[in-house]
């Protein structure tokens, strides 16, 4: 690789790793600040949670470096936050709600290393884009329905947005990974959608 690329991916891999590490911080803040819940859904969250530990299982199966995946664990401790302000802000804040997510490691250690078969690994991969575009999708459909976006923080899928470009970049020059290319660019068509239509039900402030 060039020069160029070189830089191009060391800059993109930068400023993924840096900027995933406070993705979320901006969607809780807003949500500890309103103490609403208007406009988001608990299933988008699970189902992006499910995703993110898919996708970093198979990236430490697949041996991949580290700079091309390590957004994942720090996505994956805002998102457990976010879970968990999300069902006390709901009042759904109990052990029920959370064991589903407490088996989320072990079934991630099981597929980084090769426990599972590897047919079943590549099988849930290729799950990973209509799980990720199924929590997107849902998010979407959170805000249309109640037509209010107040608790949805714009600068967090703005963010997630950017990260999937980069990350298009970088996979396609280092691995040309066909499942990792399909899943971020889903994502980055239905992040930029979910910037649009939180844009459009954003509540306009009253003037005096």
């Amino acid at each position: 690789m060039s020069l160029i690329i070189d830089a191009l991916i060391t800059f993109c891999d930068v400023t993924t790793i840096g900027l995933c590490g406070f993705n979320k911080v901006p969607q809780i803040i807003k949500l500890a600040k309103e103490k609403s819940v208007k406009g988001l859904s608990l299933a988008s969250i699970l189902l992006e949670l499910t995703s993110y530990s898919i996708m970093f299982s198979y990236n430490v199966y697949s041996a991949y470096a580290l700079t091309t995946y390590f957004e994942y664990p720090l996505l994956i401790v805002q998102d457990v936050v976010m879970l968990t302000l999300f069902l006390a802000l709901s009042g759904r804040l109990s052990p029920v709600e959370i064991l589903p997510v407490a088996a989320l490691p072990c079934f991630a250690y099981s597929i980084a290393s090769g426990t599972l078969p590897n047919s079943l690994i590549k099988t849930l991969v290729g799950m990973c884009t209509p799980i990720s575009a199924s929590s997107k999708v849902v998010a979407l459909l959170a805000i249309i329905r109640s037509k209010n976006s107040e608790s949805v923080s714009i600068p967090t899928w703005c963010i997630s947005s950017y990260t999937s470009i980069t990350r298009l970049f970088t996979i396609y020059v280092e691995s040309a990974d066909p499942a990792l290319l399909m899943n971020f660019g889903t994502s980055f068509v239905l992040n930029t959608l979910i910037i649009i239509v939180a844009i459009i039900y954003k509540p306009r402030k009253k003037v005096d």
